[in-house]
């Protein structure tokens, strides 16, 4: 298998915006890697907390979370989370260090869904300017999309319109865009799981587009035969091809082994690291013996800090720096006083 070059994205990227920029130097490891736990949970993470989910109260739920971040920080890059459990509550209690990054969920849990199509939930009260007010680094967004849904504008325009916002706040956007089975699809059939993989490359390349400033993406494949991780592998650099911004792979809730392969594969194709969930943290959760808890937890670390050594072996840094001239260019004499007046 050839390794992608390390060839680091060009700043044209986020257009030169020092706030967008700023975000994404601090989500991102000294050398430019994304070494991101996903941890924006609610409902299934309160169901790994107990048999029954309405037995787990708020308090148990934010301790929960405090105590995972507290265990993974030394090795995350940044963390993303969500307003009701985990926001203010980590920095309101010091659980995470001050250089760790913080990327905040915009919308709301699940989806709304009209004739089985799936529309966008927003949080209500959470709104991009709360975001950056609040000091984190970056949003993100959970993106339902099929081109031919009736929804599909709809859903177009969510994604314009939060780039718009974004651009405002001087705070980077990501986009995570989800393919769903429409109904009466048969979801085991090998169509539809190869139109599934030409619609994840496709609604990345869309918004990108759009002007996403990064990409979170469900793994284009398989890895489970090698005639599946060749067809991946191809996948993914299609996927690459397709873009300029940098992306990263989501876990998806598959086991940690799989997750592992697919963060390779899509590392060699050109992404610059994972921005996993369950994947990585599942156990750690589901373990309810307070002596077995730590050892889950630093488990769950241990298997971050090995996607990293992937990452930084097979991926792409992600470090946009401008010196010199190009530096004098960009930002001339005087460049603060027109900045964000538009």
């Amino acid at each position: 298998m050839t390794v992608h070059p390390r060839i680091e994205q060009p700043a044209s990227t986020v257009d030169l915006d020092p706030g967008k920029l700023r975000g994404l130097q601090r989500i991102t490891t000294p050398d430019g890697f994304f070494a991101i736990l996903a941890l924006d949970h609610l409902i299934s993470f309160k169901d790994l907390l107990a048999e029954d989910r309405n037995t787990v109260s708020y308090e148990q739920a934010v301790e929960a979370k405090l105590e995972l971040v507290r265990h993974i920080a030394p090795v995350a890059s940044a963390f993303l989370l969500e307003a009701q459990f985990s926001l203010a509550q980590v920095i309101a209690s010091r659980a995470l260090p001050g250089a760790v990054g913080l990327i905040s969920s915009i919308e709301g849990e699940g989806f709304d869904v009209v004739n089985g199509e799936r529309r966008t939930r927003w949080r209500q009260g959470w709104t991009v300017r709360k975001i950056k007010m609040l000091g984190a680094d970056m949003v993100k967004l959970l993106w339902f999309y099929r081109p031919e849904a009736e929804t599909a504008e709809a859903q177009r325009q969510v994604v314009r319109d939060l780039v718009v916002d974004c651009r405002a706040f001087s705070i980077p956007l990501v986009v995570e865009p989800i393919w769903y089975a429409l109904p009466g699809e048969d979801t085991k059939s090998a169509a539809w799981a190869a139109r599934r993989v030409e619609g994840i490359i496709e609604s990345a390349h869309l918004a990108a587009e759009f002007g996403a400033d990064m990409l979170k993406v469900e793994f284009p494949g398989d890895v489970s035969t090698p005639e599946g991780r060749d067809a991946s592998i191809d996948a993914c650099r299609r996927l690459d091809a397709g873009m300029s911004q940098p992306w990263v792979i989501l876990s998806a809730g598959v086991g940690y082994e799989e997750f592992r392969d697919q963060v390779e594969v899509a590392c060699r194709a050109g992404a610059s690291g994972f921005l996993g969930g369950r994947s990585i943290w599942q156990d750690a959760v589901a373990t309810r013996d307070p002596a077995l808890r730590a050892e889950a937890a630093a488990a769950a670390a241990g298997r971050l800090s090995e996607l990293t050594d992937i990452a930084r072996r097979h991926g792409r840094a992600y470090r946009p720096e401008l010196t010199g001239s190009e530096l004098t260019r960009a930002y001339p004499d005087g460049w603060y006083a027109g900045w964000q007046e538009a």
